[in-house]
């Protein structure tokens, strides 16, 4: 995995926020440095491997699109965003909950579930995200 470069800014990410990631950075707010702490880091790195396997599956399919998308570059750059928001919008369907459709992403799911074991980036295996999208809980992560 290529390597993440942590960024302290005082824009992104939108307030109210810790930090984001948008692969290959992570961006903390400077004023909520101090909040910023090794689960919370997990999580992020964790989304940087996500929006890498994105990136190049966009980059695998992109000749594919191109006829249909003619601004192909962006396609590959954009693909984790446009999954991401499209299960937020059918999530938002199924639970009726803002806040309860962004915790059952899969995206989400895999970082929350994971985040406190520091040495769960060793071992994840490539889309270890998909097994989260059909995989029913009897509990909604809360």
């Amino acid at each position: 995995m290529m390597k993440t470069k942590v960024i302290y800014s005082g824009i992104l990410p939108p307030k109210g926020f810790i930090a984001m990631s948008l692969w290959p950075f992570i961006f903390v707010r400077k004023d909520k440095a101090a909040r910023y702490k090794s689960e919370t880091d997990n999580h992020e790195h964790i989304h940087a491997a996500q929006q890498q396997e994105m990136f190049f599956l966009g980059l695998v399919f992109t000749p594919f699109f191109y006829p249909i998308i003619k601004a192909w570059a962006m396609f590959f750059v954009v693909i984790f965003f446009l999954w991401y928001g499209v299960e937020f919008l059918v999530r938002l369907g199924i639970y009726g909950s803002m806040h309860d459709a962004y915790r059952n992403i899969a995206f989400e799911r895999e970082a929350y579930e994971n985040d406190d074991n520091l040495e769960y980036l060793k071992t994840r295996r490539r889309f270890a995200w998909v097994r989260y999208l059909c995989h029913r809980t009897t509990r909604l992560i809360v």
